[in-house]
């Protein structure tokens, strides 16, 4: 018998890499006729691979385990700096320090922190009517403190006792003291009861103004790099259902479905009378230094009863505007009879169908009781004698004051001016020159579709003519009568809600964001707008030639009245216009009629002069 060896330890010889083996003719028999083989053998495979799925799982416990305590640490650390924070803000003490006299008594503020505090913006109410002064402070260092004499306190408030000995006991009342701050990237609102960090505000606006104020308040911003606080805007479709809104909102304390209360609301200034009436909105308190740099007509316009009741921050008015490809760039037209005859030559001469020789929207009455437009139809209607129910103001006539004419002064110019209007409708001895049903929706496209040489319209219109990079030139409205076109001016404010989520910060934020010289500016370079900040216009008029008429109107235009009954006013204008231009009725007796109607709608507001 052989011996056996005995074999040593072998060493296996390495693998050589080489080209897959070929499947035998027994394993491809198999596959394809043997239930169940395919199958099989992937359970072999996974069986074999089970070891390092195993580490993969362990070690896909141990990478969540790591990032679940990082993510614990990361919390813990923001939490205790916000916790830092919070004790820092509520070392900043404040109140209403009574002494001896007026010199040593007033709005104090101390900062006890080991911290510095950035925009400061003291707020004292006083007095029965609620009467609020500000004052903006830069920096208030660690253990530092400022007091706010009472005598310079109630200098800025513009109704004081007048009494010395009443003014004398008023120094040693209670006043209320608030204080806005920033805290490095956190902006707090502190007062006697509460300390808040204001993280957003919400403000509602009209759809053409929400898409700039969306980027005016932007993530890349000036004021968001200023302060730290995001601005959500709201867009209403037109200005009447934003108006719609915020009453539904004052009596019911409920927004549409889809929106949070506001802290803000963008709104033109013919509102004043109506929120005044209601309550609805808090007074804006400015400081005299930020309230010197805004222009005089436009803080008038948003004051009643000498209290300014929102913020300014841009005028509108209308203008003509021709496009110069279609009409060539020689001089403007001097009349509005001009400006159709050189309208209508060109829609001819051009073969333009569906075109308008001049695009004025007026409208169609709508379910709201809404038709017309008088702020668009204002320069032709008081070229032609017309007036707003016997109210003058205008640069050369009553000094910028508001007179009522009596009834029997302004009525037959009223009526002749709607009259001559509605030689320029559909309706019977009219020429067709404009069209009733055309209103806010067809007018601009009009324009800039090439199928009207000639526009009027409002400065909202520039964005879009500069998006179609079409060559323009603007001009103020020539008259239709015999006497100067006058355009009505608005000056669109920001509104604080007076139940607002977060009324110090509206408040205090938008106030001094909006008094800096350059905030007109930086409101400019997003869309063609007229800043209310008096350097800022005089900046923008002497660059911008489109603009610059608009300007122009702004400081020689009647200001729009802003009595609670301008709704219904308005409206009444509107219904009037659309009749006489679509022909509905005799002129001379639709015009009779609104005049007397809008003397009787106005007595209270006559009364008030």
């Amino acid at each position: 018998m052989a011996a056996v060896q005995e074999l040593g330890p072998t060493v296996a010889a390495p693998v050589r890499a080489g080209p897959p083996k070929p499947a035998s003719d027994l394993e491809l028999l198999a596959k394809t006729q043997v239930p169940g083989y395919g199958a099989a053998m992937r359970s072999l495979d996974y069986a074999a691979a089970l070891p390092f799925l195993s580490n993969v799982e362990v070690i896909a416990s141990t990478v969540v385990a790591v990032c679940t305590a990082i993510t614990g640490v990361v919390a813990l650390a923001r939490a205790i700096r916000s916790n830092q924070r919070t004790v820092r803000a509520k070392s900043l003490k404040i109140g209403w320090q009574v002494d001896s006299g007026p010199d040593s008594t007033g709005a104090l503020v101390l900062n006890e922190s080991q911290a510095t505090f950035q925009k400061l913006v003291i707020t004292v109410t006083c007095g029965p009517r609620l009467r609020t002064a500000r004052k903006d402070i830069a920096l208030l260092k660690a253990g530092d403190e400022h007091l706010w004499p009472s005598d310079d306190v109630h200098s800025s408030v513009r109704t004081r006792p007048s009494p010395t000995d009443a003014s004398t006991r008023h120094h040693g009342t209670p006043h209320n003291v608030q204080i806005t701050f920033r805290d490095g990237k956190g902006y707090w609102s502190r007062s006697d009861e509460r300390l808040d960090r204001v993280r957003s505000l919400v403000v509602w606006a009209e759809r053409t103004r929400a898409r700039t104020l969306a980027r005016y308040f932007g993530s890349s911003s000036p004021f968001r790099r200023t302060y730290a606080v995001s601005v959500k805007v709201e867009s209403f479709d037109r200005t009447e259902a934003l108006e719609e809104a915020l009453s539904r909102l004052v009596a019911t304390g409920r927004p549409p479905r889809g929106y949070q209360v506001p802290d803000v609301v963008a709104g033109p200034h013919d509102w004043i009378g109506r929120v005044v009436r209601e309550g609805s909105v808090l007074e804006p308190p400015f400081s005299p230094a930020g309230l010197a740099r805004i222009s005089p007509v436009a803080v008038a316009a948003l004051t009643s009863q000498e209290q300014l009741y929102a913020i300014p921050y841009v005028f509108d008015s209308v203008a003509l505007i021709r496009n110069n490809a279609l009409v060539g760039s020689g001089p403007m037209p001097t009349t509005f009879g001009e400006t159709i005859r050189a309208g209508n030559a060109v829609v001819e001469a051009r073969g333009i169908e569906d075109g308008a020789g001049v695009a004025l929207q007026v409208g169609s009455p709508d379910p709201a009781g809404n038709a017309g437009d008088p702020y668009h139809m204002w320069p032709l209607f008081s070229s032609c004698g017309g007036t707003f129910f016997g109210l003058r103001r205008t640069p050369s006539e009553g000094g910028g004051n508001d007179r009522f004419e009596d009834i029997s002064v302004w009525r037959e110019n009223f009526v002749n001016a709607f009259v001559q209007l509605s030689k320029l409708g559909t309706g019977p001895g009219g020429n067709g020159a404009l069209n009733p049903d055309i209103g806010r929706a067809e007018a601009l496209p009009l324009f800039l579709e090439g199928r009207a040489p000639f526009l009027v319209c409002s400065s909202r219109a520039l964005a879009s003519i500069k998006d179609k990079r079409l060559d323009v030139s603007v001009a103020a409205i020539p008259p239709l009568g015999d006497r100067q076109a006058v355009s009505m001016v608005s000056v669109y404010g920001f509104y604080i809600y007076r139940d607002a989520p977060n009324v110090p910060a509206a408040r205090d934020l938008v106030t001094s964001y909006l008094s800096q010289p350059d905030a007109g500016e930086d409101l400019n370079k997003l869309q063609q707008l007229v800043p209310v900040q008096e350097e800022a216009m005089r900046t923008v008029a002497a660059r911008d030639a489109v603009l610059r008429p608009y300007i122009g109107q702004c400081d020689d235009g009647q200001v729009m009245p802003s009595w609670p009954e301008m709704r219904a006013a308005w409206q009444l204008l509107g219904q009037t216009e659309y009749k006489v231009l679509a022909g509905e009725g005799d002129p001379r007796a639709v015009a009779g009629e609104a005049a007397e109607a809008g003397w009787e709608l106005l007595q209270e507001a006559r009364r008030s002069e």
